[in-house]
């Protein structure tokens, strides 16, 4: 029995590295077909994360269609209350007994396994943040959908990338198809899907990495279609521009988009520190973030859910504006609360939502103020949706394309493309960040500015890279002795130390050979006199990218590494050649992944 069992394990082995040949060997056609299944799976679990909000909606709301601006109104306060506060109490259930009191994941957590753990992410918490997000929506939550459909994809494409043992490059592509193909199938927009996964998860667009997510995302839209229609998110009325004079109005929206863009994010993180120092553990946060989301639906309705019928009203131009700004208020609180007390996760849906009032009601003024020059509210309703959302999520290009994709109207293009350029613009330079995802992870220690090279360059520490070729000598060290540890001992660097084993300079062959033909006699020569004066040095845990920097400022061509315990002992030395080493090492990774 143990003979037979061990036959059949060794043949599955072998099969196993057998199909793991036949995958790297034959790249391009098996990534297509993997392209295509990936697309396939991903879809369908959107299509599932979808009728489950649907499903979720019908028992806690009483309504299973996705837009309830209408019928929220119908809502009695104690109908609200009971389903965010029970939706809250769910989402802490599932936290305790199945998450270990893990946070539910997002996009920030799928850059994070991009960039940090080789796109491994666990498919139990990539299901159960899903389950979560879907119960948190259906009840009411102020959060969006498409960060945790974004995470499930993500971790569905690992799964299978892990399961089938692909290399590290294939892996990253694959990452990216199941990243394409929820965004494709939530927004039922296969370029922005694309584009999205390029420019958002991956931080490249690379050609081999284009084709297989290019067919993942069209193959996840068929699919979406199949079930949904093919229909834009939003159905709006053909605005047109009325004037171009109205551009410089375009470009004060941006101003104004990132303003709110900022308040929304810097709203977030303040709450989050609020709930971080509230003496109760995660897992419990949800029903208190019900309770004040229900709290506030009470007196506005209008911000239960993902809020796609809400949008919807602004972009028709049928909400009022006392209404408009109110929405704007409960919007950003209700988001936040929704976020820091773990009562959702997305901020896309949001987003989405505040830039569609605050166009609107910057619309409304600019009709107010010049009535002859001014486009319809709708229009600005839709640059103010582009705008917000493009400056929270820090992806110009993706969101221009959503946009476009969701309302089916490429009219606009110049004015969403101004506004969202100079939001853009005025949010990067007062956050000093590109996207909230980024502050997100800086605020979990992980500063992903900059590109996977540089993410990477943080991930090596200088006593991984270097060396122990040196020695150290007092100042008062003659040349002869100098010259047996450099030429016949061999060291590349002898440090020079004061009467508190300081470092005071450094000696290589060049200081040697200098200092022989300095007009001074060879006996009045000593190592104090020689040495090229050096009194900075680098800590073993400081990264590749902080010696990078060092090097580039200080001009050394070999710089002392000093014990974090011992600032007078010296633990190693580092070069250029050997950190020119390591980093050539990252680009060829990066570029490989």
């Amino acid at each position: 029995m143990l003979n037979k069992l061990a036959r059949i394990k060794r043949y599955l082995i072998q099969n196993q590295i057998r199909l793991r040949n036949y995958i790297n060997l034959h790249d391009k056609s098996v990534g297509v077909f993997l392209a295509i299944c990936v697309g396939a799976i991903v879809a369908l679990a959107a299509i599932v994360f979808r009728y489950l909000i649907h499903f979720t909606q019908a028992i806690a709301l009483g309504e299973f269609q996705e837009n309830i601006y209408e019928y929220v109104d119908s809502l009695e306060w104690w109908h609200i209350l009971g389903s965010t506060v029970s939706g809250g109490f769910v989402v802490s259930l599932i936290y305790f007994f199945f998450m270990n009191e893990k946070k539910a994941g997002a996009i920030a957590e799928v850059m994070h396994a991009n960039s940090y753990n080789n796109t491994k992410m666990p498919l139990k918490d990539g299901i159960f943040s899903a389950i979560t997000a879907a119960i948190a929506l259906g009840t009411g939550s102020g959060a969006g959908r498409e960060g945790p459909v974004v995470h499930l994809g993500a971790t569905l494409s690992s799964w299978a990338s892990n399961r089938l043992h692909l290399s590290p490059k294939m892996c990253r592509t694959l990452f990216g198809c199941g990243v394409a193909a929820a965004i494709s199938a939530s927004f039922n927009a296969p370029i922005a899907g694309v584009f999205f996964a390029l420019e958002v998860v991956l931080g490249h667009y690379a050609l081999h990495a284009f084709a297989p997510i290019v067919i993942s995302s069209v193959t996840a839209t068929i699919i979406s279609r199949m079930h949904f229609g093919n229909y834009p998110a939003f159905i709006i009325p053909d605005y047109q521009i009325v004037s171009l004079l109205e551009f410089p109005a375009f470009m004060m929206l941006g101003i104004v988009s990132a303003l709110a863009a900022i308040i929304m994010i810097k709203a977030i993180f303040y709450t989050d520190d609020v709930a971080n120092k509230m003496p109760i553990p995660l897992w419990a946060r949800p029903p208190i973030g019900g309770l004040a989301v229900g709290l506030i639906a009470i007196f506005c309705p209008y911000i239960l859910g993902a809020g796609y019928g809400t949008t919807d009203a602004a972009l028709k131009n049928i909400i009022s504006i006392d209404l408009l700004i109110i929405l704007i208020v409960a919007k950003i609180a209700v988001t936040s609360i929704s976020l820091a007390f773990r009562y959702g996760t997305g901020i896309f849906s949001p987003a989405i939502l505040l830039g569609a009032v605050v166009g609107s009601t910057f619309g409304w003024v600019a009709t107010l103020a010049f009535p002859d020059l001014a486009s319809n509210n709708g229009l600005y309703a839709i640059v103010g949706m582009g705008a917000v959302s493009s400056a929270i999520l820090g992806a110009p290009i993706s969101t221009i394309l959503i946009i476009f994709e969701l309302t089916g109207d490429y009219q606009i293009t110049l004015a969403l493309m101004a506004a969202v350029v100079v939001a853009n613009l005025v949010t990067t330079h007062f956050l000093k960040s590109s996207s909230f995802f980024h502050l997100q992870l800086k605020r979990m220690g992980r500063d992903m500015e900059g590109g996977r090279a540089k993410h990477l360059s943080r991930q090596i520490r200088v006593d991984q890279i270097m060396k122990q070729d040196f020695a150290t000598v007092g100042l008062e060290t003659d040349l002869d002795r100098v010259k047996e540890l450099i030429i016949n001992q061999r060291y590349n660097s002898l440090f020079v130390l004061d009467d508190n084993f300081l470092i005071k300079g450094i000696i290589t062959l060049n200081e040697l050979r200098e200092g022989y033909q300095k007009e001074i006699e060879a006996e009045n020569l000593n190592a104090g006199k020689i040495c090229r004066k050096q009194t900075f040095h680098l800590s073993p845990r400081d990264t590749l990218e902080q010696a990078i920097y060092l090097f580039k400022q200080t001009g050394e061509d070999r710089i002392a590494v000093i014990s974090d315990e011992d600032d007078s002992k010296i633990v190693g030395v580092l070069s250029q050649h050997n950190l020119l080493r390591a980093y050539n090492k990252i680009l060829i990774e990066a570029e490989e992944g």
